[in-house]
């Protein structure tokens, strides 16, 4: 008995999908569609945007997406993180609807509907891929850890609470408080 064919999704297959069918990202060749995100998520995100957003523009080092755009990291392996950001020296790797390679930066607002998608499945692509610096945001436990790639590897750069100053490798400079962006729910 013969084994059916499997298919692997690629950027072909989902470029012309319609915005409201969600959340579109490919892991090693399977889609996986979500739902947008909920209300604290773009809120925080928004209040990300804000902080990181006005410290990249003032200082002209890139190009800054504070909403989910689609990241290509290799032929079957898509991502819309919540943020990113490219480096002025690479802008080239930005087309009208997708970024194709890693980011400089990426930063994820953790789900609590599937917190392993983002602490573990999107932490090893970002880290096989070369995306220099990952953010992970945790609202529930009031946290802002992030990770910069040592050679090939995430080392931990810190974990961030309210009352701290999140300090940033690849945007060096920019220091604010978590509390301005993790919200009291």
């Amino acid at each position: 008995m013969a084994t059916p064919a499997v298919h692997l999704y690629t950027w072909d297959d989902i470029k012309n999908l319609p915005e409201s069918a969600g959340r579109t990202e490919i892991v090693d060749g399977d889609l996986i569609i979500s739902p947008s995100p909920g209300g604290s998520h773009q809120r925080i995100c928004t209040e990300l945007g804000i902080e990181v957003g006005t410290f990249i523009r003032k200082a002209k080092l890139g190009t800054f997406y504070s909403s989910a755009f689609h990241v290509i990291l290799d032929m079957h392996v898509h991502y819309e993180p919540a943020l990113c950001f490219v480096v002025k020296d690479r802008l080239n790797i930005i087309q009208e609807n997708y970024i194709d390679g890693p980011p400089d930066l990426i930063i994820e607002v953790i789900s609590e509907g599937n917190r392993t998608h983002d602490t573990v499945v999107k932490f090893a692509h970002y880290e096989k891929y070369g995306v220099k610096e990952y953010w992970l945001i945790d609202q529930r436990d009031r946290l802002i850890s992030i990770y910069g790639l040592r050679g090939n590897k995430y080392g931990k750069l810190g974990a961030f609470a309210p009352g701290d100053s999140v300090r940033s490798e690849i945007l060096a400079g920019l220091d604010f408080d978590p509390a301005s962006v993790l919200l009291d729910l």
